[in-house]
């Protein structure tokens, strides 16, 4: 039987203009959640943080743009090729290990994005770039459907200013978004579920790529910052 979705857009007549301040090129990965966001949180992951979720067409995209193999844009949180789905906890956690753009270790902005040009992809940019400010929540509806509600981030500089969005646009990014990432994910989880590998109330996880990358990252320098101090020769 397939599952219902609904989108829903929960903005009310919020105004938003792009300030073109690149803040949403800046990821943002928040210290308080854990690598593995549980599912009461995802709402406030998702108002937090600012991550670029990509699509397998949003890979190929800009794979075709770049001439990049996807290993040089793309972040996950396993680094071993698993799939995007992982099951632990004997069914009863399934975690989504979805690929998001890769950031700077320096700055944690996007690579694809430089000061004073802005977005060098922007023809093959994400379906999430093109969404951004606005953001999707999923959960599960009282008769199982699922429902996708369309939200906002309110830490951009562009909300409030300028027009109401288009609403029917951002509902039909959202089905795109959506029906390519159950184009993915979906037969997997099926499949799982048919071979009894997750239980019926098994919790979703999602992921947060790249912050362990990053801390390690940082840390390695200041290991290699308190090196090059050590050797620096010192006066008499």
């Amino acid at each position: 039987m397939p599952i219902s979705v609904e989108i829903r857009a929960a903005i009310g007549d919020v105004r938003f203009k792009c300030q073109r301040c690149g803040s949403c090129c800046h990821h943002r990965r928040p210290q308080e959640f854990d690598d593995l966001i549980p599912p009461e949180r995802m709402a406030e992951f998702l108002e937090k943080s600012n991550l670029i979720y990509l699509t397998e067409r949003d890979i190929d995209a800009i794979s075709k743009r770049t001439g990049m193999v996807p290993e040089e844009f793309v972040d996950t949180l396993y680094q071993e090729k698993r799939g995007s789905v992982r099951v632990e906890e004997g069914g009863g956690k399934v975690i989504l290990d979805l690929p998001v753009m890769r950031s700077r270790e320096s700055d944690g902005s996007c690579v694809f994005f430089e000061e004073g040009r802005g977005c060098t992809i922007y023809p093959v940019r994400p379906t999430a770039c093109r969404l951004f400010p606005f953001v999707v929540a999923e959960r599960t509806g009282p008769g199982g459907g699922i429902i996708l509600e369309i939200g906002y981030n309110p830490t951009c500089p562009g909300i409030g200013e300028g027009k109401e969005p288009d609403k029917k646009r951002l509902e039909k990014l959202v089905a795109g978004q959506f029906a390519e990432r159950m184009g993915s994910v979906g037969p997997v989880v099926q499949r799982l579920r048919m071979e009894g590998k997750i239980q019926a109330q098994a919790r979703i996880y999602r992921t947060m790529p790249g912050k362990k990358k990053l801390e390690e990252e940082r840390a390695e320098e200041k290991i290699r910052e308190g090196a090059d101090d050590a050797a620096l020769p010192r006066n008499p």
